[in-house]
């Protein structure tokens, strides 16, 4: 730093030196050079403020006339119309390098306060980094509790049952007929239980979608083909509204269809009465939002806000991770799902997908992720 204080200190003066050498070894029938070589001291005046503030232009300033006053002493003094105006011209350097400089120290001020302030807002964002940080790990720690609590109250009903039939089966005397029967309960059971552990592998390690280009339209019939025989038996109808010029979009088919199936059926079971379930997808800016709406009982308002909480049900025998693993699967794609209550009766449930999935790869799933990936259970909240 001092360095390159010292060249410019440097420089300047060399400027000042040169130009009123000029002025010295330039005869004065030459009128027009002087009035230009005048104007050059501007030069190194307006440097001097730019680079040291007020003090560098008043000084540089004086340098100036120091320099060039003997010159209009010896050579203009004959001519006092053209010694004043020289004179004139002398007052002008402290004028511009006056206030060039304060502008120039007013500037570093300004720049030093936002550098301070910047400083500042980094120090408070490194903070408030920090408290976020604890507040996930506060908040991982609370699900992994919720999790394990909703966990073991799932499992605890059907190994009470399993263990219940196995006492039975113990008895020497039972019958056939009722051991085969105490004989079903249990593998019911076990089966539930199979269904719950891969529902909640599913849910705690999500397997990596596999982009693949996907017609939505095609998408949307096949999930109304499969639950169309459990739509029939509630006596309920599905419906597809075919959209209309949709492009393809890179997801992963399987995981999408599982979870609109999943959507399509809890509409189905909120409709005890039967009903309508409507299945359409429209364009929105860069994504594309497929929505599944009912005409069934609805959501409860402090219900909804825990839709997508995992073991959060109020289906009975249901497990609450059907919302749970559609949430995760969306969210894998880049998406975003969401439910609110239609104006009349019943339900919709968006989903979002981005159109450009440029920094989401299309390509095979990977092995480690397809090891913990189970079944999507065809249950939810409702």
């Amino acid at each position: 730093m001092t360095k390159h204080r010292g060249l410019r200190i440097g420089l300047i003066l060399g400027a000042i030196a040169a130009i009123s050498l000029l002025h010295y070894r330039t005869g004065t029938h030459h009128l027009w050079l002087h009035q230009l070589f005048q104007r050059g001291y501007y030069l190194p005046v307006l440097l001097a403020a730019l680079w040291f503030g007020l003090s560098g232009g008043l000084l540089a300033a004086t340098a100036a006339g120091l320099f060039y006053v003997p010159h209009i002493l010896l050579a203009w003094g004959h001519h006092p119309d053209q010694s004043l105006t020289q004179y004139i011209e002398i007052i002008m350097f402290f004028v511009i390098g006056g206030l060039t400089g304060t502008l120039a120290d007013q500037e570093r001020r300004d720049r030093a306060k936002v550098q301070e302030t910047a400083q500042k807002l980094s120090d408070v964002l490194a903070q408030l980094q920090a408290s976020f940080e604890q507040l996930r790990r506060a908040d991982r720690l609370s699900a992994l509790g919720r999790l394990s609590a909703g966990l073991a109250h799932e499992i605890r009903n059907p190994l009470g049952a399993v263990e219940g039939a196995i006492q039975i089966l113990r008895r020497p005397e039972l019958p056939e007929a009722t051991q085969q029967e105490f004989g079903e309960l249990a593998q019911r059971e076990v089966d539930r239980l199979k269904g719950l552990l891969a529902d909640f592998l599913g849910f705690a390690r999500p397997a990596a979608p596999r982009r693949l280009p996907t017609d939505i339209g095609t998408l949307l019939e096949s999930v109304r083909l499969l639950a169309a025989e459990t739509a029939r038996m509630s006596g309920a109808r599905i419906e597809v509204e075919p959209p209309e010029n949709l492009p393809s979009i890179a997801v992963d088919p399987e995981q999408i269809k599982q979870v609109l199936l999943n959507l399509v059926l809890n509409a189905v079971q909120a409709m005890p009465n039967g009903g309508k379930v409507v299945l359409k997808a429209a364009r929105k800016a860069d994504s594309i939002v497929v929505s599944v709406e009912d005409e069934g009982i609805g959501i409860s308002p402090e219900d909804l806000e825990r839709v997508f909480d995992p073991f959060f049900t109020k289906r009975e025998g249901g497990t609450g991770l059907g919302l749970s693993i559609a949430y995760q699967i969306v969210n894998g794609h880049g998406g975003h799902i969401q439910a609110w209550a239609n104006p009349d009766r019943g339900m919709t449930f968006s989903v979002t997908l981005p159109l450009n999935q440029e920094q989401f790869p299309i390509g095979p799933r990977m092995a480690a992720s397809q090891a913990g990936t189970g079944t999507l259970s065809a249950e939810g909240v409702r």
